[in-house]
């Protein structure tokens, strides 16, 4: 093989190293190299948050912020997996809104966690590529939160990538509101409101101090999560550190939709919407020994044992080290080397 030219070989050097160093090196490190504006009435580069996305070119591998201004941005965003390395930013969840109107009949079946795109593409916020930010920003689907309708599962967003980050970002629908659906995430400061499998899917999902809200309290109860692990080697599962479940009406904390459902609420506010029973095993009765479902050091009227199913797993100290923030998806410090602080 000829020799590379000098002026060619240490860029080359680089970049294969920075494209394969490790958590730090994603997209080339934390610097931000470009941003775009978005704003309804045209004091921006766009007007719609995914024209500013689509402008993005192909293979993007450094960090391109999209500052949303103030609006409600009716409209469905897709991010898809050739855009990675992209932080949306809005000025606040309160101010900052995209919302659509549409629903999905799933088709995936209760033993599979790999979903069908299509199946998912009714969600008002679609995200496919590892290494995503998005900070104050609430995604609402609106389709049941009319009354009038017949309940279909309505995204509000369905996360697929890894090393995906939401910061005072808000959710709002009534079935299926998060689809968590695979790769490690971390939810902090976050709004989500549902009422039947409002967090659901296969991601591996770290949530603090989040606030979780049942909403209109139709019957029989809903369920904040139906969390979808299929197998003791699968290294998903999703933790709630502090926060609150909250609402109006009344919900199971998790049912399985998975053989191996993994979830845990450690330091939550659970209030009186919490049911008693707490968990369901859905259609794995019988085989509860394997879930992991757990609550540490909860309080609040919701968090009142003597009701709860026999199988709610008692976990041990060190396997509670294994469920902390560092332990569970932050193996690598990937967090420490983002273009945000938390």
């Amino acid at each position: 093989m000829e020799m590379l030219h000098g002026s060619l070989f240490f860029p080359l050097l680089l970049f294969l190293c920075c494209s394969c160093g490790g958590a730090a090196m994603d997209c080339l490190g934390n610097k931000i190299v470009h941003t775009i504006v978005v704003d309804q009435q045209g004091k921006g580069d766009f007007t719609t948050v995914q024209a500013a996305i689509d402008s993005i070119k192909e293979n993007n591998y450094q960090w391109v912020k999209i500052h949303v201004n103030p609006g409600k941005y009716i409209e469905k965003v897709i991010i898809w997996e050739d855009k990675a390395c992209i932080f949306l930013e809005g000025q606040g969840k309160e101010v900052t809104t995209v919302t659509s109107s549409g629903y999905h009949r799933a088709t995936a079946t209760v033993a599979s966690s790999k979903y069908k795109i299509k199946d998912h593409l009714g969600a008002t916020f679609v995200c496919f590529p590892s290494n995503v930010i998005v900070i104050g920003i609430t995604f609402q689907n609106s389709y049941n939160l009319v009354g009038s309708e017949a309940i279909e599962p309505a995204p509000a967003a369905a996360i697929y990538g890894d090393k995906s980050v939401f910061i005072k970002c808000g959710f709002e629908s009534y079935q299926d509101t998060l689809f968590d659906a695979q790769g490690r995430h971390y939810f902090k400061d976050c709004y989500v409101e549902g009422e039947v499998d409002f967090i659901y899917g296969n991601g591996q999902s770290y949530y603090e101090n989040c606030i979780i809200n049942a909403t209109l309290g139709r019957s029989p109860p809903g369920f904040v999560t139906a969390q979808s692990r299929e197998s003791e080697n699968e290294e998903s599962g999703f933790v709630f550190r502090g926060g609150c479940v909250i609402g109006n009406g009344e919900v199971k904390l998790g049912r399985a939709y998975g053989a191996y459902s993994r979830v845990i609420f450690y330091g939550t506010y659970l209030s009186s919407v919490v049911s008693p029973q707490g968990w369901d095993a859905w259609g794995y009765t019988g085989q509860e020994s394997r879930f992991t479902y757990g609550e540490v050091e909860c309080s609040g009227e919701g968090a009142n044992a003597s009701g709860r199913v026999k199988w709610e797993k008692k976990l041990t100290n060190s396997q509670l080290e294994e469920f902390s923030l560092s332990s569970f998806i932050n193996q690598e410090g990937w967090l420490s080397y983002l273009p945000v602080k938390f």
